[in-house]
């Protein structure tokens, strides 16, 4: 059995970002409090993950083959290849939504985990109307794309385009989630509680997860305009979520002496 470079990278990015999930949540546990944990930033990244499970599942099992296309007369000139997304994505993003429900459980109730008693704050109201505004679009597009297909029949060009509408809520959600976080490190002033560990394998994760994008473009259709704008959300989450580990890394160079 050959093992293929890009599929050495997809296993090093979806174990990477696995193991990073479960550090806050061992941390939290090992601590008896979730007090380094922004419950704006978890609220946010579940909604995100939910988004983008969504996509992922639509591409990978619902995507039609060209000749599925042609039995059913759906196929079009401008029909496009499938983005470059593999069983590994969906592995690690449902994977990631479960664990964000278990890390929300121990921020938002945290009597059901036995930890010190503690009180986090309500959803600031600039979170919380994003939060509404992005569901209420969420809401709106997955009519439009049922209304969509139940007139017109599922095809790719309306998949994708209901796909990268989530992708596109989601590199929002992601852009969005991570200030909370920034915020609350920046005001406690401290790195207690926090996992950069989970960080660091982040990083790993998400260089991994570029590389083989890369990897794949390079050996199958090159680099090119289309393809980018087809693949446009897994390279923007990839970026977006390493700005942020250098950030969050910067804070800990920072704060980690800080008791």
């Amino acid at each position: 059995m050959v093992v293929s470079l890009d599929e050495i990278l997809g296993f090093i990015y979806v174990v990477s970002w696995s193991i990073s999930m479960y550090t806050p949540v061992v941390t939290n546990w090992r601590l008896k409090s979730s007090s380094a944990i922004s419950s704006d930033f978890v609220i946010l990244n579940t909604v995100g993950y939910f988004y983008l499970t969504i996509s992922l599942y639509l591409q990978l099992h619902s995507w039609m083959s060209p000749v599925k296309n042609y039995e059913l007369n759906t196929i079009t000139e401008d029909d496009i290849s499938r983005p470059k997304v593999t069983d590994f994505d969906l592995i690690y993003t449902t994977h990631g939504l479960i664990l964000n429900l278990v890390l929300l459980s121990q921020v938002r109730y945290p009597k059901l985990w036995r930890f010190n008693s503690e009180k986090h704050s309500r959803m600031k109201p600039s979170y919380k109307k994003f939060l509404i505004s992005s569901l209420t679009v969420f809401v709106l597009i997955t009519i439009h794309f049922y209304y969509d297909i139940q007139t017109y029949g599922w095809n790719n060009n309306d998949i994708l385009s209901y796909c990268n509408k989530l992708f596109t809520l989601k590199l929002f959600m992601s852009l969005i989630k991570y200030i909370p976080q920034v915020k609350h490190n920046y005001e406690r002033k401290t790195m207690k509680g926090f996992s950069i560990k989970g960080v660091l394998l982040d990083a790993v994760g998400g260089i991994a997860s570029l590389l083989q994008l890369i990897l794949e473009l390079y050996y199958e259709d090159g680099f090119t305009f289309v393809i980018f704008i087809t693949n446009f959300g897994k390279i923007g989450l990839g970026l977006v979520t390493l700005v942020f580990d250098f950030i969050f890394i910067s804070q800990w160079s920072l704060y980690r002496k800080i008791k």
